[in-house]
C-alpha cells in the first residue's frame, strides 16, 4: 500500500490526473490513515477491525480500478487510508503480544515483509496496467482478511512498570526522524541522481534496491539488534550517517541503498519497546509520529532546490543518531 502509489504515478500523470488531484489523493489517504490509527488504538476488539482493514483495502481498491475517471481513485484513498492505519495498529500491537519474550526480533521479521511488498509494487508496474495492478492487491487483501479473523483482543495493559516516561517523546522524535528520511529518501534520491546526471533505469534500480536493503535489514539483523537494542541502533543509525556523507560525494551517490540496510531495524525495535513499556496505547504515538515523519519530511523537501537535497537527507540522518543516542542515555539512567 505504501510503494503502490510511487509504482503507478507515472501511469497517472499520462494524461489521467493533474498535480494537484495526485495531491489530493496523498492528503485523503493520510486522513483515511489517521482515522485508522485513532480507532485501532482505541479499539476494545481486534476480532472485527483486523479482518475489516484489508477488507478496506480491497474495497478502496476495488473502487478505484474499477471507475473510469480520477474522482473514483480519491472516493477510494479514504478506504485505502483507513484500511493501512489499522493494519498498522494491529499488526504491530499483535506481534510484539504473540511474542512478548522475543518482541523486537519478531517485530523486526513481521516488518521485513514490508519490504517485499514495496519491493513488488514497482516490479509489477513494468508489466501490469495500474488498473490490474490494483485488483490483483485487492484479491490479496481479501485473503489476509481471512488469515487474521480469529486474531485475539489486545491486551491492555503494560508489560512493565512504564519508568522514564519523559523518554516516549524522545522516542516518538526518533519515529518522526525515520519515517521523515525514509519517505524522502524514497521519493528524492532519484532527483538527486539526476542532477548528477545518473540514468533513469539505474535510478530506478537502485530505488529497489533500497527497498530490498530495508527488507535485508530487518530480517538479518533484527535478532543481533535485539541483544541490546539502543546500544546496537545507535550503531546502525552511525553506519546510516556515514553512508549519507558519502552521498555528496558524486561518484559515492549511489551508495544510499546502504542506508536502508543499516536503519531498517529502527522502526519495529523501537515500536516493541514502547510496547513493553507502555503497554497497548503506546501504539497510537508511534503510528501518529509515522504519519508525521512520512508526511511533512517529503513535503518539505518538495520545498528543497535539488542541490541542497543530499544536505537535506544529512540533517535528517543527524536527527536520528543524536534522539538514538540520547534514548539510549534516559534508558540507562531509569535501568539502574
Amino acid at each position: 500500500m505504501v510503494a503502490l502509489p510511487g509504482a503507478v504515478l507515472p501511469q497517472w500523470r499520462e494524461g489521467f490526473a493533474s498535480p494537484g488531484q495526485i495531491a489530493l489523493y496523498f492528503n485523503l489517504i493520510l486522513v483515511g490513515l489517521l482515522v485508522g490509527v485513532t480507532a485501532g488504538s482505541r479499539s476494545r476488539s481486534r476480532r472485527w477491525q483486523y479482518p475489516l482493514a484489508p477488507v478496506s483495502v480491497a474495497v478502496g481498491l476495488t473502487l478505484a480500478a474499477l471507475t473510469p475517471t480520477f474522482s473514483g481513485v480519491l472516493a477510494a484513498a479514504g478506504l485505502i487510508g483507513l484500511g493501512q492505519g489499522l493494519i498498522n495498529v494491529h499488526g504491530n500491537g499483535l506481534t510484539g503480544e504473540l511474542w512478548p519474550e522475543r518482541r523486537v526480533a519478531m517485530l523486526n521479521w513481521v516488518n521485513a515483509a514490508f519490504g517485499v511488498g514495496a519491493v513488488s509494487a514497482p516490479i509489477l508496474s513494468l508489466w501490469l496496467p495500474w488498473r490490474e495492478m490494483f485488483g490483483l492487491f485487492a484479491g490479496l487483501a481479501l485473503v489476509t482478511a481471512l488469515l487474521v479473523a480469529d486474531a485475539p483482543g489486545p491486551q491492555r495493559g503494560p508489560a512493565k512498570e512504564g519508568r522514564g516516561r519523559g523518554g516516549i517523546w524522545l522516542a516518538l522524535l526518533v519515529i518522526v526522524g525515520y519515517t521523515g528520511l525514509e519517505g524522502s529518501l524514497a521519493t528524492y534520491s532519484g532527483v538527486y541522481l539526476k542532477l548528477l546526471g545518473y540514468p533513469s533505469d539505474l535510478t530506478g534500480t537502485l530505488l529497489s534496491l533500497y527497498w530490498a536493503g530495508l527488507t535485508a535489514g530487518r530480517l538479518f539483523l533484527g535478532t543481533w539488534v535485539a541483544l541490546a537494542p539502543l546500544r546496537y541502533l545507535t550503531s546502525l543509525t552511525t553506519g546510516s550517517l556515514a553512508a549519507l556523507l558519502l552521498m555528496l560525494i558524486p561518484p559515492l551517490a549511489p551508495i544510499f541503498p546502504l542506508v536502508g540496510l543499516f536503519y531498517g531495524p529502527i522502526f519495529a525495535t523501537v515500536f516493541a519497546l514502547m510496547q513493553e513499556k507502555f503497554g497497548y496505547r503506546a501504539a497510537g504515538g508511534v503510528f501518529y509520529a509515522g504519519a508525521v515523519g512520512g508526511t511533512l519530511g517529503p513535503a518539505a523537501f518538495a520545498l528543497l532546490s535539488p542541490p541542497l537535497v543530499p544536505y537535506g537527507f544529512l540533517s535528517l540522518g543527524v536527527l536520528l543518531l543524536v534522539s538514538v543516542n540520547c534514548l539510549r542515555r534516559i534508558d540507562a539512567r531509569t535501568a539502574v
